[in-house]
């Protein structure tokens, strides 16, 4: 291959790390963020919601409305818009320009996440795809989860606003080198869009969203309550999950390529199932450490399985976004449903977060999506 065409590639890969490392880059440097801009902890917590919201809400219909357009030129223009959000980002002197430039950036890669596998699908060969998708699903995972650390490192050398730095780079980087080009997707006639294939889809995505990633505050509070950790050791334990998915999902994916997406979604949410459980139950930190690397690379399991069925659907195109929004989804309802049933009791509030898990086992083993 090409020199150009594996920087083009690892574009892909570092597109992937981007969006959820965007969305989790505040997560833990709220209190100096609410400080420098003279505003209220609740009202910088409102930030990242700012962030969230629109950018799941626009995957509901992101890659539906570019589906005349070429995958490869939306994304560049996209990282372009967030290159130039990440300068406002950097040198915003009040709140509400930070903001806005931050909704921007959201809306932005609610096109990106989605249009990155439809490239991938277009280059990768079908008996590769699910190892692709696992390499992606793995980069997702990291910078879900090496945000907090990076965003206290960044704090501790210097500012937070250095995230943002960052992230203007890598935006710059791929739109310089540019994407494998891919051409518009058009509309799929004949076929029906929605149905409940798709509405399965959405849900296993959603139990994920909401019973595993959405988890990870939960499992920082978990571990400060049970062992007394201090905040470095929570964000290391946090990180476990994102970096056992990011060393081991593509083996993960090879799996889907090998014994098939559907099987692979449904033993997959079991795993992650138990492993909740055995986050519940460990007397030890290092256990909780295991239990959770375990129940985040699973999900990514179910992700890429579940992205495997809805590429390979003849109107996949055109609804991988929307699937895919409803993890988001997902995440946004862990503090509303599962926080409250934790906060009563521990063991219970991890026992919601495995029965999701279990329902969508079910419902996926009856049936498949084609």
């Amino acid at each position: 291959m090409p020199l150009i065409d594996r920087l083009r590639y690892l574009c892909i890969m570092v597109g992937g790390f981007l969006g959820p490392f965007a969305a989790q880059s505040l997560a833990v440097v709220l209190p100096e963020f609410a400080s420098d801009f003279g505003i209220s902890l609740s009202l910088a917590s409102l930030t990242m919601t700012a962030y969230t919201l629109p950018f799941a809400t626009m995957m509901l219909f992101s890659t539906y409305l570019v589906r005349h357009l070429s995958p490869t030129r939306v994304v560049r223009l996209a990282y372009t818009v967030i290159a130039l959000a990440s300068v406002v980002l950097v040198a915003a002197p009040a709140w509400w320009m930070f903001l806005l430039a931050f909704v921007v950036a959201g809306v932005s890669n609610a096109f990106t996440a989605p249009l990155l596998q439809l490239i991938l699908r277009h280059i990768t060969p079908r008996e590769r795809l699910g190892r692709a998708l696992g390499t992606y699903a793995a980069m997702q995972s990291f910078g879900i989860f090496s945000a907090p650390l990076v965003a206290g490192l960044m704090v501790t050398v210097g500012s937070w606003r250095w995230m943002y730095v960052l992230l203007g780079v890598f935006a710059l980087l791929i739109v310089a080198l540019g994407l494998p080009f891919v051409p518009a997707q058009g509309s799929v006639s004949g076929h029906r869009v929605l149905g409940w294939p798709v509405v399965r889809a959405c849900l296993t995505l959603l139990a994920i969203g909401a019973g595993v990633i959405g988890m990870g505050f939960l499992i920082a509070i978990h571990v400060g309550s049970l062992f007394d950790a201090p905040p470095l050791t929570r964000g290391l334990i946090v990180m476990a999950g994102g970096l056992t998915a990011f060393v081991f999902s593509r083996r993960i994916g090879a799996l889907a390529d090998t014994r098939g997406p559907r099987p692979l979604v449904v033993v997959s949410l079991v795993v992650a199932a138990v492993a909740m459980l055995g986050v519940a139950l460990a007397p030890w930190m290092l256990g909780v450490a295991v239990f959770w690397g375990v129940a985040v690379l699973a999900a990514q399991g179910v992700q890429v399985g579940v992205n495997m069925l809805v590429l390979r659907s003849p109107a996949g195109g055109q609804i991988l976004s929307t699937v895919q929004a409803f993890r988001f989804f997902g995440n946004a309802l862990t503090p509303l449903a599962v926080l409250p049933v934790y906060s009563a009791a521990p063991l219970a509030g991890f026992g919601l977060s495995a029965a999701m898990l279990l329902v969508a086992a079910g419902l996926n083993a009856r049936a498949g999506l084609r």
